[in-house]
């Protein structure tokens, strides 16, 4: 059976909390709310392997994810870097 688990939710700064989500022990991905035009926004970023579409951990404590991140709705744009959150240039 497949056993779906989180950590608590982490204040990143700037808007941004984060949430580790795993699947059978092993780290799935991270979910994250950011403000959207005003309104808490949950998008789900995938971790995987570098040579698949995905997010890489860099670090998970603190996170540090790479490449950046990107809201494609209200273009909310930055970095996880040491559990902070860094916005783009």
């Amino acid at each position: 059976m497949t056993e779906c688990t989180k950590d608590p939710i982490e204040d990143c700064g700037s808007g941004v909390q984060i949430e580790r989500r795993y699947l059978d022990g092993a780290l799935e991905g991270i979910a994250w709310w950011h403000p959207c035009h005003g309104v808490p926004r949950e998008d789900f970023m995938g971790t995987r392997p570098p040579w698949q579409d995905g997010w890489v951990v860099v670090q998970t404590q603190p996170l540090t994810l790479s490449p950046s991140i990107l809201c494609r709705v209200c273009q909310f744009h930055g970095h996880i870097c040491e559990g902070k959150w860094v916005p783009a240039p």
